[in-house]
C-alpha cells in the first residue's frame, strides 16, 4: 500500500535517546515508532508486531545487543537491523554485521545522518514490500485469468452441448446446471415467454425456494425480468438495489440476462444467491449473458426440430393413410377383375343357350338378349377401368 507507515522499533535502555529519536527523527506519519527499554522487551516486541526496521544500542545491560543479534536471528527476523554505538568503537558495530546487523549510526546522535541511515535501511523494506505486493496482485490476477478460462473452456462446451440437444427438458437441464457452475449461484431459473399469451412461464429452474417451486410450469410476475427483457442486456443487482422489486424481496444478489433471438428476447435467465452472502461481478454477468445466448439459440433450434418432428409425423400418417387407399383400390379392382372371367363365362352360356335351343319362345327370347346385354356392358366397365387404372400405375 503506498501510504502504509514504516513500523520502526527502538531497543534502548536510554529513555532520552528513546525520546530523541521518536521526536526529533521519526516524528512524521510515515513513520509508526515502538519502543523497547531492554533486550528481553525488544524480543517480545519483535514477535507481537514485526517491525519493518529495529534500531538497537549494542550496550545494554542484562541482555546485551550482541545477544540480542543472536536470539532475533533465532526467532527468523529478516528486517534492516540498525546499531548504535559510541563514536570510536566503530569496531563493535561491523563486527556486529556477522550477527545480522546491517547499518549503524553513532553516539552522540547527529540527526540528518540517523535519518539517512535508516531511510537508506527503509528503502530496502519498501522494495521488499513493493515486490511482495506485486506478486499477491500477480497471483490473484493469475487466479483470475485460470477461472476466466476455465469459465470460457466450460461456455464453449456448454455451447456445443445445448446447441445439439432438441429435448427442451434435457436443454434447460443442462442450461441451469452450467449457471450454477459458471456464476457458483445457489439456484437457476428459466423463464419464457408463452409465444400465445406474451406472459412470462416458468419453465425450468434448479435449488429454487420451496415458493418458487410451487410456481413451476406458471405464469409468473417478476419486474426485473420485465425490464430486462425491454432493454435486451444482462443485469446484475445486489443489497439495496433488490429492495424496489417485489419479486426479489429473498435475494441477496442475482443476474438477469435476456435470451436474444434476432433482437427479440424469448425469455431471461436468472442466477441468485439467497443463502450465500456475495454478489457477483461484472465478469460473472458477461458470462451468464453468453450462456443466455448460446441458451437463446438452443430453445429456437429445439422448437423448430420439434416442429419440423410433428410436420413429418403429420406427413407419415397421410402417407399411410394413402397407402392404405391405394390397397383398398387394389383390392376392389382385383375383385372386379376377377367377375371377368366369370362374365365371359356367362355371356357365352346364353350365346350357346340361343344357338342350341334354336328358336325361342318371344317371352324368353326378349330376357335372355337384355341379360346378354348387361353381361356386355359389365365386361365393357371392367375394362375400362382396368385400362384407366393402368394409366394412373
Amino acid at each position: 500500500m503506498p501510504n502504509q507507515a514504516d513500523r520502526v522499533l527502538i531497543v534502548d535502555d536510554d529513555p532520552e535517546v528513546r525520546s530523541l529519536l521518536r521526536e526529533q527523527v521519526l516524528n512524521s506519519p510515515r513513520f509508526e515508532v515502538l519502543e523497547a527499554k531492554d533486550g528481553p522487551d525488544g524480543l517480545q516486541q519483535v514477535r507481537t508486531h514485526n517491525p519493518d526496521l529495529i534500531i538497537l544500542d549494542l550496550v545494554m545491560p542484562g541482555l546485551s545487543g550482541t545477544d540480542f543479534l543472536v536470539a532475533l536471528k533465532a526467532q527468523g527476523y529478516s528486517g534492516p537491523i540498525i546499531v548504535q554505538t559510541k563514536r570510536g568503537n566503530e569496531g563493535a558495530a561491523i563486527d556486529s554485521f556477522r550477527l545480522g546487523a546491517t547499518d549503524y549510526f553513532t553516539k552522540p546522535l547527529r540527526e540528518a545522518e540517523v535519518l539517512q541511515v535508516i531511510e537508506r535501511g527503509l528503502e530496502e523494506v519498501r522494495l521488499r514490500r513493493e515486490r511482495r505486493e506485486l506478486l499477491e496482485r500477480l497471483q490473484q490476477t493469475n487466479k483470475q485469468l485460470e477461472a476466466r478460462i476455465r469459465d470460457l473452456t466450460t461456455l464453449n462446451s456448454v455451447g456445443k452441448t445445448v446447441t445439439s440437444l432438441y429435448d427442451l427438458e434435457q436443454l434447460f437441464a443442462r442450461v441451469l446446471e452450467a449457471a450454477i457452475s459458471i456464476a457458483e449461484a445457489d439456484h437457476a431459473t428459466l423463464l419464457l415467454r408463452d409465444e400465445d399469451t406474451n406472459r412470462l412461464i416458468l419453465r425450468a429452474g434448479k435449488n429454487m425456494t420451496l415458493v418458487m417451486q410451487e410456481k413451476l410450469g406458471m405464469a409468473v410476475k417478476d419486474e426485473i425480468a420485465d425490464l430486462v427483457m425491454i432493454s435486451g442486456e444482462a443485469t446484475m443487482f445486489s443489497g439495496d438495489g433488490l429492495k424496489h422489486f417485489r419479486s426479489s424481496t429473498d435475494l441477496l444478489a442475482t443476474i438477469y440476462a435476456p435470451l436474444m433471438i434476432q433482437g427479440k428476447a424469448i425469455g431471461v435467465l436468472t442466477v441468485g444467491n439467497h443463502r450465500k452472502r456475495r454478489a457477483f461481478d461484472s465478469n460473472v454477468t458477461s458470462l451468464i449473458d453468453i450462456l443466455a445466448g448460446y441458451a437463446a439459440i438452443a430453445i429456437v433450434n429445439a422448437r423448430l426440430f420439434a416442429a419440423l418432428e410433428r410436420r413429418a409425423h403429420t406427413v407419415e400418417a397421410a402417407y399411410e393413410a394413402l397407402k392404405a387407399r391405394e390397397a383398398s383400390r387394389d383390392r376392389a379392382l382385383a375383385g372386379l377383375m376377377s367377375l371377368r372371367q366369370p362374365l365371359e363365362a356367362l355371356k357365352a352360356d346364353i350365346k350357346r343357350l340361343v344357338r342350341d335351343s334354336g328358336a325361342l319362345p318371344g317371352k324368353l327370347a326378349e330376357p335372355l338378349g337384355a341379360l346378354s346385354k348387361k353381361v356386355s356392358d359389365l365386361l365393357e366397365s371392367v375394362d375400362e377401368l382396368s385400362r384407366r387404372e393402368g394409366h394412373k400405375s
